[in-house]
């Protein structure tokens, strides 16, 4: 029988859309508009997959067709299509193993349509609260907002969320995406940093 472990994650994701703001869909409303496309990363500081250390593999996520309807956005293949990468640094046993996890689990619970996965170098840098994350197929710039202390970042409490926690917003200076013949660039949209402690069955 399979345990509750038999998966479990621990790390950094950092997440943003093309919408201006925070995203209504964090709110649990539906967008102004037409559906939306975002590119989230997940920094794993901890964890395994069947048993798998999965310490410091890097997971990007990119997805069109978000919404615009909240109900769709989190029913089961409720987002038209997505694409994952996977750093470069994960071994052939972490290949063969995430290669198989990440087409039937997270972000893929929720895309109808996987368009591929690929194994590329990613890099996160950050300096004070400024982080930028870069890959061959697009990158994110993220600059943590702050309260009127003028150091203390803005969070969320409470968020819907389950798996998130210590979710801090940010303003998205920058982010790109070009793959699967799309090519996305968008200035000073919504972002959110967080903690993510996720874990399943296989």
């Amino acid at each position: 029988m399979a345990r509750q472990t038999d998966w479990s994650l621990k790390g950094v994701s950092y997440g943003c859309c093309r919408q201006e703001g925070s995203c209504p869909l964090n709110f649990g409303r539906d967008l102004w508009g037409e559906p939306c496309t975002y590119l989230a990363t997940r920094e794993i500081k901890e964890g395994h997959i069947g048993g798998v250390d999965m310490k410091g593999i890097i997971i990007i996520d990119h997805a069109d067709g978000c919404g615009p309807k909240y109900a769709d956005f989190i029913k089961p293949k409720g987002i038209r299509e997505g694409a994952t990468y996977i750093s470069d640094n994960a071994t052939p046993e972490q290949r063969k193993v995430l290669k198989s996890f990440l087409t039937t689990h997270l972000a893929a619970v929720h895309v109808a349509k996987i368009l591929g996965v690929k194994f590329v170098p990613i890099n996160i840098t950050h300096k004070d609260r400024t982080y930028h994350i870069a890959m061959p197929f697009g990158e994110q710039q993220f600059t943590l907002t702050v309260g009127g202390d003028g150091k203390t970042p803005i969070r969320m409490e409470n968020g819907l969320g389950s798996a998130a926690s210590n979710v801090k917003f940010a303003n998205v200076e920058v982010w790109k995406y070009n793959d699967y013949g799309k090519n996305l660039e968008f200035y000073n949209t919504g972002g959110e940093i967080s903690d993510f402690t996720m874990q399943g069955t296989l």
